[in-house]
Order: C-alpha cells, then structure tokens, then sequence
C-alpha cells in the first residue's frame, strides 16, 4: 500500500480549485463558476467578507488585503490553483498571486492576450462584461491588460432579467431571459462587425450561456470556466500520459 501524508495545514483533501467569492447571494445556475456542478473536478469556495459585486466593480483596492487572505486560507487547505467569480477581480491579481504558492487566474480577462494572439491583429474582440461603464480600456492597462486587436465593450446593466438577477439581488434568475439578452448584444456587435474574431464573456454568470453564443456568431468563445479549466489541468489535473 502506498504511504500517504498529511497536509501541514489543510483540514481535509482533494479540491483542485479554489475560488474567491463576491460577498453577495445569487441563484449560482449549472455551468456558472458559483456552481460547483459545473466542474469535472472537486472546487472549494472562499467570500472576501464585504466585498459587494457593486463595490468590486466600482474599484476597491481597500479590499486586497481580504482577498489576499482569502487566497492564503484557500492555498492552506491545499488548492492547485486560485481563482475567482468576478473578471473586475483583476485588480487583486498581482497582490494575490505575491502571496501566494500556487498559480492564480483571478479573471477571466487575463485571456485576452491569449485571444488576440490567435487571431489577426485587425480581427476585434467583443468583450461581454456586466457593467460596461466600469470595465473600460483604462481598467484594461491599468491592470496590465494590453493587446493589438481592437476591443469591443459590451455591458448586461442595461438588460432587465440580468440587471435584476444580479445586480437588485432579487433571488431568482430565468436563464431562458439571459440567454436572449446575452444572444441580443453579441449579435448587435457582429452586425457593427462582421470581421469579429472571439468574444470574451467577463462575467462568471456568463458561461451557461456560451453555447448560444457561439451558436448565434461561429466565432470562438472564451469563459471564466474555460480559464479554470485551463488552470486545474496546468496545476497538476488528470492528463495524458505518454505509452509506448
């Protein structure tokens, strides 16, 4: 039998990926990084305490100190990796990943130069973000986000179901509705531009919505659990190995 040991400070064993949490209550549906369900691999969650989805996207850099904390107690319970469910967590990624052992992919913007270096310079990115009137391209390079292909900023505060689903918290989320209201703004950038390349969906309540998406433009679309996945299998995930 083979010898196993103890973790030096975990208190139990087996997650992959820890995610730091928005401090906010909303219905986490299948395929959202709130859900554990959509993961082929055990995830642990952490809530940087006071740390609103409004107070978050406004910027907050007051709260990097409660994240990093949140991040080492994740790293102590012995994670592979660290993310999270918000993109605008782009401004804790530097401050976390000093803090930490193990690699850290705080949003799901950090794919962008990833993106671009797939497609022509000229091709643009549609990024599909929560609140377009803070995830600006001020916000982009402020946080180190730089790339050559144009950027389309596209924001959901306008849309009533994903205005009130996640913003006004209002306990229910019809995901029918979101589907049509994400489907809706990603076709009126491929009608302003049909050389599009990829879209980026910013937003961790994003991802169930993907494949219609995808569907409504044929065009590559990349996720905050796209990025997860990415990172668990880099940390040490279940790969292929080489047979003779």
């Amino acid at each position: 039998m083979a010898l196993h040991r103890k973790h030096p400070t975990a208190t139990s064993a087996g997650q992959s990926i820890g995610i730091l949490m928005l401090d906010c209550r909303l219905p986490f549906i299948p395929g959202d990084v709130g859900n554990a369900s959509s993961y082929s691999y055990p995830v642990v969650y952490k809530t940087v305490p006071g740390l609103s989805t409004a107070v978050c996207l406004a910027g907050a850099p007051e709260f990097a100190a409660a994240a990093v904390e949140a991040a080492r107690a994740l790293a102590a319970e012995g994670v592979r990796g660290i993310s999270s469910d918000c993109g605008f967590m782009l401004q804790f990624q530097d401050a976390v990943r000093e803090a930490v052992s193990v690699p850290v992919c705080l949003s799901s913007l950090l794919q962008l130069p990833l993106v671009a270096a797939t497609l022509e310079r000229s091709r643009p990115i549609a990024v599909i973000t929560a609140d377009s009137s803070n995830l600006t391209p001020a916000f982009l390079r402020r946080n180190g986000i730089a790339v050559d292909n144009p950027i389309l900023i596209r924001g959901m505060q306008d849309k009533p179901e994903f205005k009130t689903a996640v913003f006004d918290e209002k306990g229910t989320l019809d995901s029918d509705l979101i589907t049509a209201e994400t489907t809706d703004v990603v076709r009126g950038v491929l009608e302003e531009h049909p050389d599009l390349g990829a879209v980026l969906l910013e937003c961790s309540m994003l991802p169930p919505y993907a494949k219609a998406v995808q569907d409504a433009t044929g065009v590559p679309v990349y996720d905050f659990v796209t990025m997860i996945d990415y990172l668990e299998s880099a940390a040490g995930g279940e790969r292929r190995s080489a047979r003779a």
